[in-house]
């Protein structure tokens, strides 16, 4: 009492102790209606007077808090999620927060339907199960954030930074509004790496890269990806054995490391697909090595005489890269591909037009390639450089050329892709 009366002089707010705190709402709950060790999922308690209640629940998840008046009163623990925290509880009540920064809370099964999370940082936060639907978090800071079963559906991510974020395929991303994302944080805590980079993502297009599927396997390379070895072990295993129902998902880069993720059916365990992929490719990449050997010992060229090749010529390669030796970079110099593994690939795209499941996987391979190695980013570079490729490989191939000509409308018309569709016309119109 002295204490109170001393702060109350000077005009200081008085802090309860928090075993004193405790105290009073263990009191101050006695008589209210208790919800202890209960399981309060889903449970609605929108606009409800919860003072003096006993909230110290098993379970919240999803339990809608909105509107709710009161609960500074009520008794509640962090057990589930950090509902002790003043500013969490305001942010569930009133879904927005004057505070930003929730970072290294955990906010697991939270109910923030429709809730203004604009540039709130979120580093490392739980959000694991959360309710996010129809929230506003542009410009929101997810580095590393936990967002395993949360529901994004209608959400909207425009410019979220989502460095190492751990998503699964239980996220939904339905409908999710995003024209762009930062896939880095700088050492000062700033966005950057935007993606994508020189145009705003399409509709849906958002959903259909992150959306994770449950039947999904990611291959993980320390030391770079032999895109030649892993297109042949794919398209090995799909015409070996077709009841894997292998498919190419994507590529990301995650630091040093490339993580490539092929889909398969569901009644396969992904751990046999995983060892078969792996056994495969590190055969096949071996055989290339050899075979590359054989082939340079047979010209007479040393390895040293190789590199200095590689490195003799710089020429200019379209309109918006360069070919030095026997790599494409971008004007840029942010990302770069070998013409050998370019060629092959787009070679395979005009031999397999009649083959339906090896032209798309051949395609997609190629695209993410371009993407994931920041080569070529936009549609526009990629079938620029894809233009290239033809046009280079048919002035040194003259059967080549004639097959490209005679064929190029059935080619045209076997691709769904606009890209792909692009550069041939392209190519044919300057080779005609």
């Amino acid at each position: 009492m002295s204490a109170w009366l001393s702060n109350r002089l000077r005009g200081t707010p008085w802090n309860y102790p928090g075993l004193l705190r405790s105290w009073a709402l263990a009191a101050g709950s006695w008589g209210g209606t208790s919800f202890y060790n209960l399981d309060l999922s889903e449970v609605n308690f929108k606009n409800a007077k919860l003072a003096n209640t006993d909230l110290r629940a098993r379970k919240l998840y999803r339990t809608c808090f909105q509107g709710v008046t009161g609960l500074e009163r009520a008794r509640v623990d962090s057990r589930y999620l950090d509902l002790e925290i003043p500013k969490v509880q305001k942010l569930l009540t009133r879904g927005c927060s004057e505070d930003p920064d929730f970072s290294n809370l955990c906010l697991r099964g939270a109910y923030l339907q429709g809730a203004d999370l604009r540039q709130m940082k979120l580093i490392d936060t739980d959000l694991t199960g959360a309710d996010l639907k129809d929230a506003d978090l542009r410009g929101s800071i997810l580095a590393n954030a936990q967002v395993i079963g949360v529901d994004f559906t209608n959400a909207n991510l425009t410019g979220s930074c989502i460095q190492d974020w751990n998503v699964n395929s239980q996220t939904c991303f339905t409908n999710v509004q995003c024209d762009y994302i930062y896939r880095k944080l700088d050492d000062k805590g700033e966005p950057t790496d935007r993606y994508p980079v020189e145009r705003n993502f399409e509709p849906r297009e958002f959903e259909s890269l992150y959306q994770e599927v449950g039947n999904v396997v990611e291959l993980v390379f320390k030391e770079g990806v032999n895109w030649r070895a892993f297109a042949f072990t794919l398209q090995k295993l799909q015409i070996e054995d077709d009841g894997l129902g292998l498919e190419l998902k994507g590529i990301e880069k995650r630091g040093d490391l490339w993580v490539v993720k092929v889909t398969h059916h569901e009644n396969i365990p992904s751990l046999e697909v995983e060892k078969r992929l792996s056994v495969y490719y590190e055969e096949l990449k071996q055989l290339l090595a050899t075979k590359e050997q054989q082939i340079n010992s047979l010209l007479g060229i040393a390895a040293n005489q190789a590199e200095v090749i590689k490195e003799f010529s710089q020429r200019p390669f379209g309109n918006s890269f360069l070919i030095t030796g026997s790599t494409i970079t971008n004007l840029a110099g942010s990302g770069q591909i070998e013409y050998n593994e370019a060629a092959d690939q787009v070679r395979s795209i005009i031999a397999n037009s009649s083959e339906p499941v090896q032209l798309t996987n051949t395609i997609r391979l190629l695209l993410a390639q371009l993407q994931g190695q920041s080569v070529a980013t936009t549609a526009e570079t990629q079938a620029e450089l894809i233009k290239q490729v033809l046009l280079s490989e048919a002035q040194q191939d003259t059967i080549f050329k004639q097959f490209l000509l005679q064929q190029s409308q059935q080619i045209t018309h076997a691709t769904s892709e606009d890209v792909i569709a692009t550069a041939i016309q392209e190519a044919i119109a300057q080779l005609s």
